[in-house]
C-alpha cells in the first residue's frame, strides 16, 4: 500500500555529484526481483506502464526539485549532468539510467516539479526483463506539500464557463481549456490496486504514479527513441453509449461536428508551431476517432526527426503547455486560465513520464489523473477545452466523463463541494 510518499533526498545539482556506479542485469524472474525489492523498499516509488511494457522504481536514490519557467530546460540540464557522471557496468545493451518526472502545469504553482531517480528500476519490454540499480545520493530530505478543499464546484464552473465564451466572442482569444476539481475519499485506498484497475481498463493509455500523481492518460506528449519523435494530439470529445448504434452515432457526430474539429485544429496548429523550426521531416496525420472506455476523442499522431542533441525533456519543455490542455494563443489561455480557475492544478495537465541516459524516453500529459493527499483521499481533476460555440452545461458534462477513470479506480467518492 502506497498512500504517502517517504521523504525524499531533495535537491541534487549536476556539478555536486562524482562519478557513480549504475549496474544493470538481466533477470530471469521479474516477479521474484520485484518481491525482494518490496520487502527491501516497500511499496513501488515509481510505476510506468504502457502495453506490455513497463518501468517499476523502488527506494529513491534522489529527487531534484525545480521551480519557475525554467523547471522543465532544469531538469532537463539536470538530469545530462546526472547522466554523464554514471559509471555503466551493463550486460543489457544501450540500457542506461532512469528517472522519472513529475511537472507542475503552470511556473507558478506551489507543488514540486521532479525529477524521481529510483533506487531499483525493473524494466520489462519485448518478453525480457532486467534490472537497474543506482546508489542512494547524500543530501537532506524534503516533504511533499498538498492541495487544499476543494474550490470548483458544477455552478461555479458552469460560471467560468460563461465567462469564458464571451471573452473569446469578444476576440480575446481562441480557445481556453478549463478544469475542475473532484475529492474522492477511499477508505483502505491502495494506489498499486487502482493502478491495476486503471491498466486493465485502459490499455492503451500511459498508465503512471510518480510523486503521488497518478493515472491513465491517453495524450502522449512527446515520446523519442533513437532520434525518432512521436506526439499525439487530443482534443474534442463525445461520450461512449453501451448501445453500439448510440456509440457509433455518437463517434460520426464528433467526427462531424465543428465545434470540435474547430478545437481540434487548433491543437494541432500548436504542435506544428511548436515542433515546424526545431525538427526534421516533420509527418502530421489525419485526424480520427480514438475510443477510450469513457470517451470518444479526436486524435492526430505525429512523427519528427530530432537532434542527437535533442532528448524527449527538451521536447516537453518545448511543447508544454500544448493547446489540448491550455488553450489558444497560449499567452492569452493562460491568463485566463489564471483569472477563471480558482485553484492550484499542480501537476494535472503537466508533463509526466521517464528519460534515460541517451536522452530517449515517454512523456505523456497527466490528464484522467489524480493526486494522493492522504490516505484515504484522493483530489482528481478533468478539464474541457472552451470555444465559442461551447455550451456551459455540456462542458461541464464532459467533466464528468473523464472523471470517470479515476473514480472507477476507487471504492468511495464523495461530491465535489
Amino acid at each position: 500500500m502506497l498512500v504517502e510518499p517517504p521523504k525524499y533526498p531533495e535537491r541534487v545539482t549536476a556539478d555536486a555529484i562524482p562519478p557513480f556506479p549504475v549496474t544493470i542485469r538481466w533477470i530471469a524472474d521479474p516477479g521474484a526481483d520485484a518481491d525482494v525489492l518490496r520487502s527491501r523498499f516497500g511499496a513501488p516509488s515509481a510505476v510506468w506502464r504502457h502495453g506490455e511494457e513497463s518501468r517499476t522504481g523502488y527506494g529513491v536514490a534522489a529527487r531534484p526539485v525545480f521551480r519557475g519557467p525554467d523547471r522543465i530546460r532544469d531538469a532537463a540540464a539536470r538530469w545530462r549532468g546526472l547522466a554523464s557522471a554514471a559509471l555503466v557496468d551493463s550486460d543489457v545493451p544501450d540500457a542506461s539510467p532512469v528517472a522519472f518526472g513529475a511537472f507542475t502545469f503552470a511556473e507558478e504553482s506551489a507543488a514540486d516539479s521532479v525529477l524521481l531517480i529510483p533506487r531499483v528500476v525493473i524494466v520489462e519490454r519485448d518478453g525480457v526483463a532486467f534490472r537497474i540499480e543506482v546508489p542512494e545520493f547524500a543530501g537532506s530530505t524534503v516533504t511533499r506539500t498538498h492541495g487544499g478543499t476543494a474550490a470548483f464546484g458544477p455552478r461555479s464552473y458552469e460560471a467560468a464557463v460563461t465567462e469564458a465564451v464571451l471573452r473569446i466572442r469578444s476576440g480575446a482569444l481562441e480557445k481556453v481549456v478549463l478544469a475542475r476539481d473532484l475529492v474522492i475519499e477511499s477508505a483502505g485506498f491502495d494506489l498499486h490496486a487502482a493502478l491495476a484497475v486503471l491498466a486493465d481498463r485502459y490499455r492503451g493509455a500511459w498508465v503512471f504514479a510518480v510523486d503521488g500523481v497518478f493515472g491513465a492518460s491517453p495524450e502522449t506528449l512527446a515520446t523519442v527513441t533513437g532520434g525518432l519523435a512521436t506526439s499525439r494530439v487530443l482534443a474534442g470529445t463525445a461520450p461512449r453509449a453501451a448501445d453500439p448504434e448510440v456509440d457509433a452515432a455518437n463517434r460520426a457526430e464528433l467526427l462531424d461536428s465543428a465545434k470540435n474539429r474547430f478545437e481540434h485544429a487548433l491543437a494541432v496548429d500548436s504542435l506544428l508551431l511548436t515542433l515546424g523550426g526545431t525538427t526534421e521531416d516533420l509527418t502530421i496525420g489525419r485526424p480520427f476517432a480514438l475510443g477510450l472506455p469513457n470517451v470518444w476523442h479526436l486524435a492526430t499522431d505525429a512523427t519528427a526527426r530530432i537532434g542527437d542533441d535533442v532528448g524527449a525533456l527538451d521536447l516537453v519543455a518545448l511543447l508544454h503547455p500544448t493547446a489540448a490542455v491550455a488553450g489558444a494563443p497560449r499567452a492569452e489561455a493562460l491568463a485566463t486560465i489564471r483569472a477563471l480557475e480558482p485553484f492550484d492544478r499542480r501537476r494535472y495537465a503537466g508533463p509526466v513520464g521517464w528519460i534515460d541516459g541517451r536522452g530517449d524516453g515517454e512523456w505523456a500529459i497527466a490528464l484522467r489523473s489524480g493526486e494522493v493527499e492522504g490516505p484515504d483521499r484522493v483530489r482528481a481533476y478533468a478539464g474541457a477545452g472552451i470555444v465559442a460555440a461551447s455550451d456551459a452545461h455540456q462542458e461541464l458534462e464532459e467533466t464528468s466523463w473523464k472523471f470517470q477513470p479515476i473514480q472507477e479506480a476507487l471504492s468511495t467518492v464523495t461530491a465535489p463541494r
